[in-house]
């Protein structure tokens, strides 16, 4: 079977549960408007890459916005579009792929992005530093390791080995889940090589295994995606998303400006995310290397003043990365993917003060 059809059938899959029902789905804990607020994040547990949330919940962010929010943790991005479609969350940090599929004819989602939060391109593939494995190209007959198998990590290494030419049936993608799974899945050499996220990677080098870094053609210049809503709900309580927004972009300042005390309220809030085994000193610095691993993808520096911005060129970018690969079957309007009209009020704070009171933790 033709590599091509394999990926597009990989993604109707991974799709399938996104064409919903969404008639009566405009209340709920996202739509309301209510202080009482569901957000999702596609990781199965905490962890130091998601310590800005963490901030935004511990410093009083979202408390200060009126804001009750609960942040549910799920497998995926698939996941995270089935929940905010059917109004179960308002609002979720979630990857590009499903809001762009849920706009092939015959899906009825209708997700927009109205801040960014992942800026950059958070996966990537890389091998053993001691592999022969230098392009996909190697990975014909190969084992690929990814924390599950709907991960967006697993969709753009499918799409890249399609544009370089390589079979998708040539190519094993296992799930090998978190942590001591990913370690021990290398170091018994179960897995060739790795489809995971910044964060992950970072996990594996604290652990000092070294890693090299596996050019996936194509995805260079995309996004990870943001901060997306169901965009009747947008126009109906924008107020809303710009309390959200408001309080998730003072977390990731925080964060930026003090990734020591962000890691400290993380394991405050949330011990499950301390690294088990290490003594208080190496579990902070384990935490801050994963988290500025993860910050150096936020767009985010000690001078923003402007947090959330999402670059069109970089949704375009992803638009014509499924298209050219067969993922999508039509082409989207990558302008209609997003909408930046919240992005200065959410803005509307005092960025030097949330720098201040880091530094001052």
């Amino acid at each position: 079977m033709p590599a091509r059809t394999l990926v597009r059938r990989a993604a109707a899959a991974a799709s399938l549960a996104l064409v919903l029902p969404l008639a009566a789905c405009g209340g709920g804990d996202g739509g309301s408007g209510g202080s009482s607020v569901a957000m999702t994040l596609a990781t199965p547990t905490w962890n130091a890459g998601i310590a800005s949330i963490a901030v935004s919940e511990g410093m009083g962010y979202f408390e200060e916005e009126g804001l009750d929010v609960n942040v549910v943790l799920t497998d995926s991005a698939t996941t995270q579009a089935q929940q905010i479609a059917t109004g179960k969350a308002a609002t979720g940090a979630i990857s590009p792929e499903p809001v762009i599929l849920g706009r092939q004819p015959g899906k009825n989602l209708d997700l927009v992005y109205f801040m960014s939060y992942y800026k950059d391109n958070i996966y990537g593939l890389m091998v053993p530093e001691d592999s022969d494995i230098t392009s996909v190209e190697d990975l014909r007959g190969k084992t690929v390791g990814a924390i599950s198998l709907a991960s967006a990590s697993v969709t753009q290494a499918q799409v890249g080995l399609e544009e370089a030419g390589v079979p998708a049936d040539s190519v094993d993608f296992v799930a090998i889940g978190t942590g001591g799974q990913q370690a021990a899945a290398v170091e018994s050499g179960k897995v060739d090589a790795l489809a995971l996220l910044d964060t992950s990677f970072q996990v594996l080098k604290n652990q000092g295994i070294a890693l090299r870094e596996i050019e996936v053609p194509g995805a260079a210049d995309l996004t990870s995606g943001g901060l997306a809503a169901r965009a009747s709900d947008l126009e109906e309580d924008p107020e809303l998303y710009v309390k959200l927004g408001r309080a998730i972009a003072k977390g990731v300042v925080f964060a930026q400006a003090n990734p020591e005390a962000a890691i400290e309220m993380l394991y405050d809030t949330h011990p499950e995310a301390k690294p088990s085994g290490l003594d208080e000193d190496a579990a902070l610095a384990s935490g801050v290397s994963v988290l500025e691993a993860r910050l150096a993808n936020l767009g985010i520096d000690d001078d923003t003043e402007t947090y959330g911005e999402l670059d069109p060129a970089q949704l375009e970018a992803m638009v014509q990365f499924l298209l050219d690969a067969g993922t999508i079957t039509e082409p989207v309007d990558a302008a209609s993917l997003y909408d930046d009209s919240l992005i200065s009020d959410i803005n509307d704070f005092d960025h030097d003060a949330v720098r201040q009171a880091a530094r001052d933790r």
